[in-house]
């Protein structure tokens, strides 16, 4: 009776293009939190560079809950200016303890940092859990080069670009913590093994990896999936190569049991999809209409498996806009291989109460946390930075339950 009173509930919510899905999770209360999680050192003197403590932006972010339910937190900080070249560190948040779940500011630790040696450009975490240990992939390269080449630097200096010798390309970098995340281990250089050849350019995630069922790790990354073989803290890696995948990738293990990968449109209007499995491969990528997407990064997450008290859910948030990266939405798919989505909710509706935040959109995380809910990192920007372009000084900090998703306006 109870399912029954949640699919007419539901019915009478939804519009004429939906399917009638009993889903349970309607009935409970509508929750939502939101508040400002990495701030500038900058954004109460927006016409001032930072003095060198700090960071003028944060972005890219990714969260995962540890075995524990401790959160974490990562983005990478951006030294001098908000552009993705020059020196670029990967910082971190944790909550205080492993019992809170990251409800308010006052449940996060301050800025901390996994690396940020030298002038170089850190950053694209992508973690993974494997039990107690966290393994932390990232990317990196000489801050004297960038993508495309000639960017100035703070110090005047033209950078140059990218190229395929070993000083001059993109690294694979892997860090390791066996304490919740409270210290980290020195990164080490996987690129000659998990980088193919001549690659100039790379990029892992960024977001977060996977455990599967069958207890592999898998770790999206440019072009092909990482995956890690073993027993938990001691997994040998290698590489899945995937023809027509993109950069920016991210993945979930569907209820079905296979690997779906949603990646960032290269040249297009809608997110890039396949599905496979390490066994036999993956097919081919396509779009999926039902997902436009402004060639922005998005992320996926398999929030539970059906059981006794509602069905399988798989959720998915990015910018629902072929133009802009300010139409952020959470989606729900109740299918074995999410193939389809609801309409979902715009985060607008929950707008961030703070006057220096605004223009929220653009790269997410989302993990699911101990107490059922959903933690979901987003980025904003503020100021126009006197290049026609705003900078990414904020992070926010989004908690909020399957309720709340299924209580939106539709459209």
């Amino acid at each position: 009776m109870r399912w029954l009173r949640s699919a007419t509930l539901w019915a009478l919510l939804a519009p004429l293009s939906y399917a009638v899905v009993d889903d349970p999770a309607i009935e409970a209360a509508p929750y939502h939190k939101e508040f400002v999680l990495f701030r500038s050192a900058n954004m109460a003197s927006p016409d001032k560079l930072s003095s060198g403590i700090g960071f003028h932006s944060f972005r890219i972010p990714a969260v995962v809950r540890t075995s524990t339910g401790r959160l974490l937190a990562f983005a990478e900080g951006r030294r001098h200016n908000n552009r993705d070249y020059g020196d670029i560190n990967l910082v971190y948040k944790r909550t205080k303890t492993a019992d809170n779940n990251g409800d308010s500011l006052d449940d996060w630790e301050s800025l901390r940092e996994v690396v940020g040696s030298g002038p170089g450009t850190w950053g694209n975490p992508t973690p993974v859990v494997d039990g107690y240990t966290i393994y932390l992939f990232m990317s990196w390269n000489n801050g004297s080069y960038s993508q495309e080449g000639n960017n100035r630097l703070p110090d005047g200096t033209i950078t140059k670009k990218i190229d395929t010798t070993w000083a001059g390309r993109r690294h694979l970098y892997l860090s390791v913590s066996t304490d919740d995340g409270n210290t980290w281990s020195k990164p080490e250089d996987l690129t000659e093994s998990l980088t193919p050849d001549n690659w100039a350019w790379d990029a892992v995630g960024p977001g977060i990896g996977i455990k599967l069922t069958t207890g592999e790790l898998v770790v999206p990354a440019q072009g092909r999936n990482i995956i890690g073989r073993g027993t938990p803290g001691n997994r040998t890696w290698s590489l899945q190569r995937l023809t027509g995948a993109g950069s920016e990738g991210t993945i979930a293990q569907t209820p079905d049991g296979r690997l779906y990968r949603n990646d960032r449109p290269g040249d297009g209007d809608y997110r890039r999809v396949a599905r496979g499995t390490l066994a036999g491969g993956f097919g081919a990528f396509a779009d999926d209409t039902g997902l436009p997407d402004p060639e922005c990064q998005g992320s996926v997450l398999l929030y539970n498996l059906a059981d006794d008290k509602g069905p399988a859910r798989t959720v998915f948030m990015n910018s629902a806009s072929k133009s802009s990266r300010r139409a952020m939405r959470v989606r729900i798919s109740y299918d074995g291989d999410a193939a389809k989505w609801n309409f979902g909710r715009e985060l607008s509706d929950a707008k961030l109460d703070v006057d220096e935040v605004g223009n929220e959109g653009g790269y997410s995380s989302m993990c699911k946390t101990a107490d059922f809910k959903i933690g979901a990192l987003v980025e904003s920007d503020f100021y126009n930075d006197g290049n026609g372009e705003g900078s990414y000084r904020a992070i926010i900090w989004r908690k909020f339950n399957l309720s709340w998703i299924l209580h939106g306006p539709r459209n």
